[in-house]
């Protein structure tokens, strides 16, 4: 590998199908490795209902995750992400690179549509059931009623076995919905109505054959040695499963060997060329229809793997839902960020880095490990450089495929992780999934606690605060003074109590206008902070009425804290027809000694009201 690293194969796609997911994704990291490992497959996966909730904002932001070095083109599960709108916005992107766009499953101008023949894998499977072993008596396990997939292939069972003196009557079409449980109740619905046990059951996909034999199997019919059933679409569960499922699958290494071979040789004037690149499927008879191939899973050898993969999904869930409880309560991403390290230790992948968007354009680090190792990893700008070290996870032949999903809620990203994975299998894909869904789970708990401290916090400021000049309110003050009385380094200092009364409010009002004596009020009010200097708190109770208090070794004198206050208001007010001024009463007492708040504020009100004509200038 060159010192400038593997070319990027970007994967679009949801957690629609994470069984054909995986498959795709292992056939194509296999395809990339017999291609002598030029390129490295980046996957990223995505909430459908979040990125269409937020429109244009989302959008955007997924397409963040595409903004890596050597980018050699594009690869769109179509199906699986089922939204025009994100698979057009791709093409868009692409399109502005010259870069390929390999679609698969839907069919899309400007790009390269991978086009399944199903019809013909499906025929295989057909046919080798009706020619092969001359089944005729047939239940064909279909999909969807209705569904074009489904009745098409109705339509060519029944033609085959015309051809062959059989038909296919309604009555022995039952649907599955392609998947296990309505495959069940289908099942139910033909027996209970006195159906006959076929020759054969003929499923349109491999996990409704799979309902189907476990089905069976229940009602002590052995498959194939009773009835033969055969699937479509090759899924790993339907090798493993015992018997093991009689399919067709795509011919994934013909059709990524094609896709390797036209970015290798991609010219920028191919770029927005619309093509269509048929893929054959690829008949793989098993023992569900009594046709072993010559090197089957032994059945221990699939015990095990299975149980290995449920203690590990049994171990991963306990982890994170430990990890869970431990962030309900939590508002701090610092709290998070020390509980992913050996969080992550436990199943260690060549790379792992997860980041927390707190602002715009900027990325905070929760996690960043490479090779078992933490790194510390300072703030990134995400929408420049979402993965720090890309160049060594380029040239790092231990990943093998990188996996990228966005933390999303339905209403904002919250950040982003990506994980380097070097023993691809669905486990490993499973648990990306889930450590990518928990982590999104606490950040979004962590934050919307922080949020609910912030609002609590501001409820309790304007419930304390007044509204005008964002001094205390009469509660607010008596909270913070009782607040400071009680901290043992005031005990020895004095306490000083103002009370504060502003002249001739009326007169401003009523001449000038209410909006000209709310700025009066906000320039004493300032003139109040000026003389507090720091040394204490001020509030005003409304109206024209302030107190405030200054603890301080000494008693202040009031008359120089009335002309630093009245000084400082009429600078703030600047030039007006009228000049602000304000009487002022005081009371002093030392802080370990004062009698109660109610005796204090009614002296300095005693001693307001007996200065208060003196103080009308």
């Amino acid at each position: 590998m060159n010192s400038i690293g593997r070319k990027v194969i970007a994967i679009c796609t949801s957690w629609e199908d994470e069984e054909n997911l995986n498959l795709v994704l292992g056939e194509l990291i296999g395809a990339v490795e017999r291609e002598g490992g030029r390129y490295l497959p980046m996957c990223v996966t995505f909430d459908r209902s979040s990125v269409e909730a937020r429109g244009e904002e989302s959008l955007s932001e997924f397409m963040k995750a595409f903004d890596v070095p050597n980018l050699a083109g594009f690869l769109l599960f179509g199906e699986m992400i089922r939204s025009d709108a994100i698979n057009r916005r791709i093409i868009q992107a692409a399109h502005a690179k010259q870069l390929p766009v390999f679609m698969l499953e839907r069919q899309y101008e400007g790009c390269i549509n991978m086009a399944f023949n199903y019809l013909q894998g499906y025929e295989s499977v057909a046919r080798h059931m009706i020619e092969d072993h001359g089944c005729r008596r047939i239940v064909m396990v279909a999909g969807i009623k209705g569904n074009p997939f489904s009745e098409a292939r109705i339509d060519l069972t029944r033609s085959i076995l015309r051809e062959h003196g059989g038909d296919l009557p309604p009555e022995q079409v039952i649907y599955g919905d392609f998947w296990d449980e309505p495959t069940f109740r289908a099942l139910d619905a033909y027996f209970s109505a006195g159906g006959g046990m076929p020759e054969a059951f003929l499923c349109v996909n491999d996990a409704m054959a799979i309902a189907t034999c476990v089905y069976l199997d229940k009602k002590g019919v052995r498959v194939p040695e009773a009835v033969k059933v055969c699937g479509f679409d090759g899924i790993l569960p339907g090798q493993q499963h015992e018997p093991a499922i009689t399919t067709a699958r795509p011919d994934f290494e013909a059709m990524f060997g094609e896709m390797i071979r036209r970015m290798d040789t991609w010219e920028t004037k191919e770029a927005a060329r619309t093509e269509t690149l048929p893929v054959p499927f690829r008949f793989i008879p098993r023992q569900s229809c009594s046709c072993a191939e010559k090197e089957q899973m032994p059945v221990a050898q699939k015990i095990g793997e299975l149980k290995m993969a449920n203690l590990d999904f049994t171990r991963h869930i306990r982890a994170m839902g430990i990890f869970i409880r431990r962030t309900l309560s939590m508002d701090s991403v610092d709290e998070l960020t020390e509980l992913l390290s050996p969080l992550f230790s436990i199943w260690p992948n060549p790379y792992y880095f997860a980041a927390v968007l707190e602002k715009r354009e900027q990325a905070r680090t929760m996690m960043h490990m490479q090779d078992g190792l933490m790194k510390e990893t300072p703030v990134l700008d995400w929408r420049r450089q979402p993965v720090p070290d890309v160049q060594a996870v380029l040239t790092d032949p231990a990943i093998r495929i990188l996996m990228v999903q966005l933390l999303q809620t339905q209403t904002e990203t919250m950040g982003y992780v990506v994980s380097g994975i070097q023993g691809w299998n669905l486990r490993e894909q499973e648990r990306f999934e889930e450590e990518a869904l928990f982590l999104s789970s606490a950040l979004s708990a962590v934050i919307r606690n922080r949020r609910l401290n912030e609002a609590n916090s501001e409820i309790l400021r304007m419930a304390e605060q007044d509204y005008l000049t964002g001094l205390y309110n009469r509660r607010g003050f008596l909270r913070e003074l009782e607040r400071l009385l009680v901290q043992p380094e005031n005990q020895d200092r004095v306490l000083t109590l103002f009370s504060a009364d502003m002249d001739r409010l009326k007169k401003i009002n009523d001449r000038y206008g209410h909006q000209e004596g709310d700025h009066a009020i906000c320039c004493l009010a300032e003139g109040i902070r000026f003389a507090v200097d720091g040394k204490g708190i001020c509030a005003r109770y409304g109206g024209d009425e302030f107190a405030f208090a200054i603890l301080s070794g000494e008693a202040p004198d009031p008359g120089e804290i009335r002309e630093r206050m009245i000084r400082r208001a009429r600078e703030v007010c600047g030039e007006r027809d009228y000049q602000i001024s304000a009487s002022l009463g005081a009371c002093s007492c030392i802080v370990r000694e004062h009698p109660p708040l109610d005796e204090l504020l009614a002296e300095s009100d005693r001693d307001l009201y007996a200065h208060k004509g003196k103080s009308r200038q």
